[in-house]
């Protein structure tokens, strides 16, 4: 696979600044960078757009918006306020998506109260987004997480949703996350390709000792990503890849070492 189908998420190599990052993929030929909100407020998103032109990297996602769950303790306009700023700020420095995380049951009874809440947030974003040009890109969380981190937890849910909300919402594919749904295949192929927005890849390790911070490189784990690249490839799919690695074990290796290893095993990524 040719790198400049490639962005590396900056969760991947954390110990780097949003500019270190930027550079540090742009000498390995990586064509874009996943950017989290965090550490593009602390770059700014003055020095952030010319950081990003200057190298000629794009960005699939901005990483994250939603999570109701959390923001819940701060009034009912947050989640929405939140979403608003990172549409905003998505469209500053030229990212596609917005990662839409739900967040989980919070003070809910139910998942489906959970879910009912968060489809009603989309809903509030839906004319937001298009205004902007910046989709929103929902993403289906592990059912493990469920009850705390997010409570849409299939790919047939995120596409149910898209569908409801059309243009303005995608989906975002994260290989921890999906390798398991047993329709996997289905949402692998057209119709469903036109609303991914980016796929995001890493490997499930085995056993997983934390069920955040222990993702594997991929080709480590349990999932065929390979296959699923060769899936998504014949099928159709010229969208992005991003590699978002969360794990401490590979965050306290050298991010130039990591970025390394990243590029060498996305090129090495088959699609025939």
């Amino acid at each position: 696979m040719q790198l400049h189908r490639l962005a590396i998420n900056q969760i991947t190599t954390p110990r780097w600044t949003l500019a270190e990052a930027a550079e540090g993929y742009a000498r390995r030929g990586v064509g874009g960078i996943g950017i989290w909100r965090d550490r593009l407020a602390e770059c700014g998103l003055a020095r952030a757009r010319v950081l990003l032109r200057d190298l000629g990297l794009w960005v699939p996602s901005l990483c994250k918006a939603g999570d109701l769950a959390t923001l819940d303790a701060h009034g009912p306009r947050t989640a929405l306020d939140d979403c608003r700023q990172a549409i905003d700020e998505a469209a500053s420095i030229g990212a596609a998506t917005v990662v839409f995380v739900a967040g989980g049951m919070g003070a809910h009874a139910d998942l489906r109260s959970a879910r009912a809440r968060a489809r009603d947030l989309l809903w509030q974003v839906r004319e937001i987004a298009c205004a902007a040009g910046v989709s929103i890109g929902i993403e289906p969380f592990h059912p493990m997480h469920a009850a705390e981190r997010g409570c849409i937890n299939t790919l047939a849910q995120a596409h149910r949703l898209r569908g409801e909300l059309g243009s303005a919402a995608s989906v975002v594919l994260d290989v921890f996350h999906c390798w398991w749904d047993p329709e996997l295949e289905t949402y692998l192929a057209p119709p469903y390709l036109d609303a991914v927005s980016t796929v995001q890849l890493c490997d499930w390790r085995v056993p997983t000792r934390h069920p955040v911070t222990d993702r594997a490189m991929i080709g480590d784990g349990a999932a065929d990503v390979a296959g699923m690249v060769r899936q998504l490839e014949e099928r159709g799919y010229r969208g992005p890849y991003e590699i978002e690695i969360f794990s401490t074990e590979w965050w306290d290796r050298d991010p130039a070492d990591v970025t390394r290893i990243c590029a060498q095993r996305f090129a090495a990524l088959s699609c025939s």
